[in-house]
């Protein structure tokens, strides 16, 4: 089957927001999925995904979210009111292409980026179908975790106010110790990534709060569109029983899969193939 790829530019709250689009074989216009990352992470992670769901007759819009990427904004901040901004950007540029039906566009975000289109949801009637992989949707610091980060969060804004930027820590150690994904090449293989160091040795405070205090869950109930709640079972960044909340507070169509085998990088992990048939699934369903 032919696919097509296009480089597609836009503009999100003044910023420039990157984005590759993989296209089915040409014929009437389609059904197609946004594809939001998550933090420390890039739209290029997702061209595998994104090959898949165009061989599915679904176009895939893969993007550098707010600050990531090739995409402008503070670097590496997780601000949800700007990824917000990306995906309903994202859509107009999706509506307006020739190759895709505008009336069947949906999201699919991971970590950060399921919390960015849930709450894209709440406020777009645009997007028509959500599937959430490993989706942030309540706090998952401990105690200590979010003393530290308040104590590092208080002197960034102090060093703003008085010499008008933040503070940058590597954290480079910390990230080596966490477990991402289930299968150890493919946690291996991330934590090695030159790009994903790159984002670890310059972190901000303030600019990350927002990755993980968040209480999404809490409004879900407002979203009427069929979402689709995907979670590794070995996730140890934050555990399944997120996505288990989150489905319950759901109200639309709904559905919930808990994929063993899986850690937090579910779109790279070893049954990957599962999420991307689940997506493909989904979206055949409720956008097709």
């Amino acid at each position: 089957m032919r696919i097509d790829t296009e480089r597609l530019e836009f503009t999100s709250l003044g910023s420039t927001i990157a984005s590759a689009l993989f296209l089915p074989e040409p014929g009437r216009p389609g059904p197609a999925l946004i594809m939001c990352h998550g933090a420390m992470d890039f739209k290029e992670n997702y061209f595998p995904f994104c090959t898949f769901l165009a061989r599915h007759g679904i176009a895939a819009l893969a993007l550098d979210m707010h600050g990531y990427g090739e995409s402008g904004g503070n670097r590496h901040h997780v601000v949800m009111a700007e990824w917000v901004a990306d995906i309903r950007a994202a859509l107009a540029a999706l509506g307006a292409h020739p190759r895709v039906d505008e009336e069947r566009i949906g999201a699919f975000g991971v970590s950060s980026g399921g919390t960015a289109v849930l709450e894209c949801a709440l406020v777009e009637p645009g997007l028509k179908a959500l599937v959430t992989l490993d989706a942030t949707v309540r706090p998952v610091y401990g105690l200590p975790e979010c003393i530290g980060t308040g104590i590092l969060n208080f002197a960034g804004k102090v060093r703003t106010h008085f010499q008008g930027r933040g503070l940058r820590i590597s954290l480079v150690n910390s990230c080596l110790k966490m477990e991402m994904a289930s299968d150890p090449e493919v946690d291996a293989a991330w934590k090695s990534d030159p790009r994903v160091l790159r984002m670890w040795e310059s972190f901000p405070f303030p600019g990350f709060e927002e990755s993980s205090e968040v209480d999404t869950w809490r409004r879900v109930s407002g979203i009427s569109v069929p979402t689709l709640v995907l979670h590794g079972a070995d996730d140890r960044i934050d555990g399944p029983d997120s996505a288990r909340l989150l489905h319950n507070s759901l109200t639309c169509v709904k559905d919930l899969h808990i994929i063993e085998g899986n850690g937090h990088l579910g779109h790279l992990d070893r049954n990957r193939h599962i999420v991307f048939g689940l997506t493909a699934q989904w979206a055949g369903r409720h956008l097709v």
